[in-house]
């Protein structure tokens, strides 16, 4: 059986903020399941006893174990105090590279109709 690499280790605040993303009807799917990844592997659960309940993969459960276990967040200014939930930051996506994606709500096509020729 293969040990998990990193050990995910959440204090009471994360805790809480990481259950009520899950129980909020609002929160992204694919946020649950990170969350729910989160607060199985703190549980002790192998990756792929994870995988199992949550219906993924083990590379996915790896994936976001070793994000948020790895995860630093950015050095404070002297006048902030640290934010207990700080670390939650990693559940987001990396920005992507490449042209962001344009959305007209008239359509790609606005005054045209699909198959007839321009005028």
């Amino acid at each position: 059986m293969l040990v998990p690499h990193y050990e995910i280790q959440l204090s009471a605040d994360e805790r809480q903020a990481l259950a009520a993303l899950q129980r909020a009807g609002k929160t992204p799917q694919q946020t649950v399941r990170r969350v729910t990844i989160l607060l199985l592997a703190q549980e002790g659960l192998s990756n792929q006893a994870i995988a199992d309940r949550v219906g993924t993969s083990r590379n996915l459960v790896q994936k976001w174990r070793k994000r948020f276990a790895l995860y630093e967040p950015p050095p404070l200014i002297a006048e902030e105090e640290a934010d207990p939930v700080a670390r939650l930051v990693a559940l987001q996506d990396l920005p992507r590279s490449g042209r962001p994606p344009t959305f007209s709500p008239a359509g790609a096509a606005h005054g045209r109709r699909r198959g007839l020729p321009r005028s």
